[in-house]
C-alpha cells in the first residue's frame, strides 16, 4: 500500500465523453475515478492485464474449435458444468 508521499500528481485532459463513462463506471463499481486510473496504469506498467500461459492455451484451444462443448441453453449449460 503507497503512501501519501509515495504519490506524485498528473494531470490529464480526456474527452467529456470519457469522463462521463468512466464517472458512471465509477459509481456502478463503488471505486473512485482515481483508483480506477490508477490500477489501470499499474495493470499496463506490470503486464498483469495479460493472460496467462493457462489462458493463452485455452483461448488456441478456442481458436482451433478443439474441446469445445456445445449446448442446448443455459440450463444445458449448467448441467454440463456442474453447476
Amino acid at each position: 500500500m503507497s503512501t501519501k508521499g509515495d504519490l506524485f500528481r498528473m494531470t490529464i485532459d480526456i474527452p467529456a465523453k470519457d469522463h462521463k463513462r468512466l464517472k458512471a463506471l465509477s459509481a456502478v463499481i463503488g471505486k473512485s475515478m482515481r483508483e480506477i486510473v490508477g490500477e489501470w496504469i499499474h495493470s499496463k506498467l506490470t503486464g498483469e492485464d495479460y493472460p496467462n500461459a493457462e489462458t493463452l492455451k485455452a483461448i488456441e484451444s478456442i481458436e482451433k474449435g478443439k474441446d469445445l462443448v456445445e449446448t442446448e441453453n443455459a440450463q444445458d449449460l449448467f448441467r454440463k458444468l456442474g453447476i
